[in-house]
């Protein structure tokens, strides 16, 4: 049976979301880091180089880079209907609230009391509720 880990941070953009986790410890660059072709994270050295984000509960601490950073999500959504299926995010700016609304997925962010891109790992199972601000996270093993 897996571990079961509740984080509370502020209800961002509602509903309930699931799915694994991948987790972006340093964001994703803003400006060419993402395919809008694939949808396949290009930024060089990225933790996730190649991976897809479709699906996933994609954990960032914040926006990185350009003011175009949300713009970045167009391309995939608009060109594939790719998205993630949600949103964990440490401390939420303009930029990264413009691109959960522009992919309308739940969204979870200001965490206060705990870093999320530190308590979750690549592959928990997270669900996120972004009407109560809940994460909850199943770890195997």
């Amino acid at each position: 049976m897996g571990k079961t880990i509740v984080i509370k941070g502020r209800p961002a953009l509602g509903g309930v979301a699931e799915g694994y986790a991948m987790v972006c410890p340093n964001s994703i660059q803003g400006w060419a880091g993402i395919d809008p072709r694939s949808g396949k994270i290009l930024e060089k050295g990225h933790v996730h180089e190649g991976e897809l984000y479709d699906g996933k509960i994609l954990v960032v601490p914040c926006s990185r880079g350009s003011c175009g950073w949300s713009c970045q999500f167009h391309g995939p959504l608009d060109n594939l209907n790719m998205r993630p299926a949600g949103w964990v995010v440490t401390q939420i700016d303009s930029k990264i609230g413009t691109a959960a609304v522009i992919v309308d997925r739940p969204m979870v962010a200001d965490f206060t009391d705990v870093d999320p891109c530190e308590v979750i790992r690549d592959g928990d199972y997270v669900v996120v509720n972004g009407d109560d601000g809940t994460v909850t996270i199943t770890r195997e093993g």
